[in-house]
């Protein structure tokens, strides 16, 4: 028997067509636009930050420049501010000594001064000085630095600083004066007078002792052959006394009128002196 192959696709006109048609219709074209825009914006951002990295390095060059011109400035500022400070320091220890100085100068009070002061005073009041004894006041411990100036109330750069008036001690030495007197109203002018005088403190004036005593003062009689009686008068009794008081707390140059009236010129001369040059105040 012989076997029958029908192919009933073949039959079909439309799938035919179809299939024609795929085997002989052209390649069809890819459009690429998308591509090329991605590579031109690629090759662009490289391009801007190729072109960034070499504005901001060459930037960073400059700024390095310029740090180093600011260190080296710096260094020579630096090097500056400590030679001035340096020189501050000098200048600061140049017025310290110098009011030191001031303070000696200005707290003296000669005993030449003092002598003839008493022995006005004691003319005046008819008494003798037989014995004085000075003491010195114990010593303070030194003050605490005072705080720091605030920029305010620093000097200026080459202004001299005002001139320091360093402040009278609150003790000053005590002298303790031994002597006679005919009577008691004389001892007592006489401690008046020690209150009234710019040498000495009024506060501090004191009579200590007072004691009526015989007159202890050696005679010396004529030889027997010259006075037949060879009898020694009967001296009066006196007073001894014992009067305390301490220096004036006043200044040298607060009693520049009393120092030069009682001839202590060289003190007077050296208070002028640095009053001139504006250690001491007027």
């Amino acid at each position: 028997m012989q076997n029958l192959e029908i192919n009933f696709l073949n039959d079909r006109p439309d799938l035919l067509e179809r299939e024609v048609r795929r085997q002989v219709s052209p390649t069809q074209t890819i459009d690429q636009t998308p591509v090329l825009i991605g590579v031109g914006a690629a090759l662009a951002l490289n391009a801007i930050i190729g072109g960034a990295w070499f504005v901001f390095d060459r930037q960073n060059a400059d700024l390095q420049k310029e740090l180093d011109t600011l260190v080296a400035t710096l260094g020579t500022k630096t090097s500056a501010v400590q030679a001035l400070d340096e020189i501050n320091k000098q200048t600061k220890e140049a017025n310290q000594e110098a009011d030191a100085l001031a303070t000696v100068f200005n707290q003296i009070k000669p005993w030449s001064a003092l002598t003839l002061e008493l022995g006005q005073l004691m003319q005046v009041a008819g008494v003798r000085i037989v014995d004085i004894k000075q003491t010195e006041p114990p010593v303070t411990a030194p003050v605490a630095a005072a705080p720091a100036a605030t920029p305010a109330a620093t000097p200026a750069a080459g202004e001299a600083a005002a001139p320091v008036s360093a402040p009278p001690p609150t003790e000053t030495a005590k002298l303790e004066i031994s002597g006679v007197a005919n009577t008691f109203t004389q001892i007592n002018d006489f401690v008046l007078l020690l209150n009234r005088s710019p040498f000495f403190n009024g506060e501090k004036t004191k009579l200590i002792s007072a004691k009526l005593e015989e007159n202890t003062t050696q005679l010396v009689s004529k030889p027997a052959s010259t006075d037949a009686g060879n009898i020694k008068p009967r001296l009066q009794s006196v007073v001894k006394y014992t009067i305390e008081t301490n220096l004036s707390r006043a200044t040298a140059s607060e009693l520049l009128p009393e120092l030069q009236n009682k001839g202590a010129l060289g003190l007077v001369d050296r208070i002028k002196t640095l009053q001139e040059k504006g250690v001491i105040k007027q």
